[in-house]
């Protein structure tokens, strides 16, 4: 009288709904015509800029390396 509905995993579902995006995203970067690594890079470039000015207006100047910090975790 009643089929079985297969129920997906809701993992599953938000797995393929992201894969979709990323899909749908690439596709309008791609027809865009934008130069996004260019105008992503130049972007980072000026908040280093003002990151740096920043700081050197309080008289120091902050550095990171990738060891510093809590970028591994804290155990």
């Amino acid at each position: 009288m009643f089929e079985e509905l297969k129920v997906e995993h809701p993992l599953d579902v938000l797995s393929e709904i992201e894969r979709t995006a990323a899909l749908d995203q690439d596709v309008l970067l791609q027809d865009g015509g934008t130069p996004w690594a260019e105008l992503l890079a130049d972007y980072v470039d000026a908040l280093s800029e003002l990151a740096v000015r920043g700081t050197a207006e309080n008289g120091y100047i902050a550095t990171f390396g990738l060891d510093e910090g809590h970028a591994g975790g804290c155990g």
